[in-house]
């Protein structure tokens, strides 16, 4: 039993955590909130990891069928990612540059709770953390697990996990900025976004291949 739970631990882990590649996402998240206070930042940072372990958990047990009732196709899925991500980068990259007027811990731009929510689940949980990608493997997981307790247990705890993860990138993603200074923070932030927006056209182009064979 504990074979077993170890088992479908490591394996669900070792698939999610390549796929999301939180690591990479604390640099988009670093890029797109450079004028959210830090108190503000653990909010949406906290904000974030409940929203993916609920989604995940979510596609785990019933992705399957909700994207089966709706007919859509992971194609469509990633072609509709893409372009979110695209329109993301886009609004990152022509963002104004950051002066360092703001390095004292204060910020131009107040945020209420509700902004801060709506912010962390898109673009932040949808569709740059948990995207297309994401949601396909968590399906694949949960269409393909074994139900008994170990193996479902053990995926669980493996997207508990993850989304740990997730936090703890996000959470001290600044600390980068702060290492490279103000002048290094922004020309990063440029190359991040660019980056998104070339994520954005290759999750849009597997999709609109997948659909293309389907014609």
């Amino acid at each position: 039993m504990i074979s077993a739970f170890l088992s479908a631990f490591v394996f669900a882990y070792s698939t999610l955590v390549p796929v999301i590649n939180p690591f990479s996402g604390a640099m988009f998240f670093t890029t797109m909130t450079r004028d959210v206070p830090d108190r503000d930042k653990g909010y949406v940072c906290r904000q974030i990891a409940i929203f993916c372990l609920i989604i995940m958990l979510v596609c785990l047990f019933a992705g399957h069928f909700i994207l089966s009732f709706f007919g859509i196709s992971v194609g469509a899925l990633r072609v509709a990612g893409g372009c979110v991500l695209f329109a993301a980068g886009w609004t990152a990259m022509n963002a104004p540059a950051h002066d360092g007027s703001e390095e004292n811990g204060r910020s131009t731009r107040s945020y209420s709770r509700i902004q801060l929510k709506s912010m962390a689940f898109y673009p932040f949980t949808l569709p740059l953390t948990t995207g297309p990608g994401c949601i396909a493997v968590t399906v694949a997981l949960g269409t393909s697990l074994p139900y008994d307790i170990p193996n479902i247990a053990g995926t669980v705890a493996a997207i508990i996990a993850t989304m740990a993860t997730i936090w703890v990138c996000y959470r001290y993603s600044d600390r980068i900025s702060k290492a490279v200074g103000t002048a290094g923070a922004d020309a990063l932030a440029r190359i991040m976004a660019f980056i998104l927006i070339c994520l954005g056209v290759s999750v849009f182009w597997q999709g609109f291949s997948e659909l293309w064979k389907t014609l």
